[in-house]
């Protein structure tokens, strides 16, 4: 079957964890200060066609994710553009049921600092005229349904619960406890907040990529967000590839004929 190309996106190198140690033939492109290491991924010795993988992590906020996400999907391996876009790492949760080492794929996201009134409403992206990106259906249930099969066999630990909801991306750590019930009440549903999805999504839509993204929680978004956040990180590190790992070893059930 012919290759295909996946390109891996964090904001930090901890959200990639060991991943580029796994692959073979590892190359890297560097771009600035953006560096994209692309190779080849075998679940076997015996395997003739392997995975492509090109991995970077961008840095926070929107405008890096942003620049990242473009940079990524604009360099072939092997002379082959990327086939899919996952953008993955933690996020502060913004529903009490949602808990730390609870993953969540969004099925929609909204840049929660967009604001062009009067000329357009609250929220809304002037590019999409519209302010939730909605995510492809086939991806998210392909991705929910391998993640909560691969936590039920103990495979991946110590990730908890896998859901599903609205994430709010915008420039800002958001550590108090007013600042989420204020965003909350505005958008309602609302399962975490992050700074970067809802651009690295834009940018896969305007661009006609497929995309995924994957959120882990990290801290509550609270006042206790900064010493969980931190904490937190040095037990992701361990095992963020564990969950990348978890979707790529799956890859050939994958809906790939499904457009983003």
């Amino acid at each position: 079957m012919t290759k295909l190309h996946i390109g891996i996106l964090c904001a930090m190198p901890e959200e990639i964890g060991s991943t580029t140690k796994n692959l073979k033939n590892l190359s890297e492109k560097i771009y600035g200060d953006l560096k994209i290491f692309s190779g080849e991924l075998y679940f076997d010795q015996n395997e003739t066609s392997p995975l492509l993988i090109s991995v970077a992590w961008s840095g926070w906020g929107k405008v890096s994710a942003a620049r990242a996400a473009t940079r990524l999907i604009s360099s072939p391996f092997q002379n082959k553009l990327i086939d899919l876009l996952i953008f993955t790492g933690v996020a502060g949760s913004a529903n009490l049921s949602i808990n730390q080492w609870d993953i969540v794929i969004p099925n929609e996201l909204i840049q929660h600092d967009m604001d062009a009134r009067p000329l357009y409403d609250k929220y809304e992206i002037p590019a999409l005229k519209e302010a939730k990106i909605q995510s492809s259906t086939s991806w998210v249930k392909w991705s929910t349904a391998v993640l909560k099969e691969s936590i039920a066999k103990n495979e991946i630990r110590p990730f908890l619960k896998v859901r599903n909801g609205l994430v709010a991306t915008g420039d800002q750590f958001i550590a108090s406890k007013i600042v989420i019930e204020n965003l909350s009440k505005e958008l309602p549903g609302l399962s975490a907040v992050e700074m970067e999805g809802a651009a690295v999504a834009q940018v896969a839509v305007q661009e006609g990529i497929p995309w995924l993204i994957i959120r882990v929680i990290s801290d509550g978004a609270d006042n206790s967000a900064q010493k969980n956040f931190i904490e937190f990180l040095e037990k992701y590190k361990k095992c963020s590839w564990d969950l990348i790992n978890a979707l790529l070893k799956r890859y050939l059930d994958a809906p790939w004929e499904i457009e983003s």
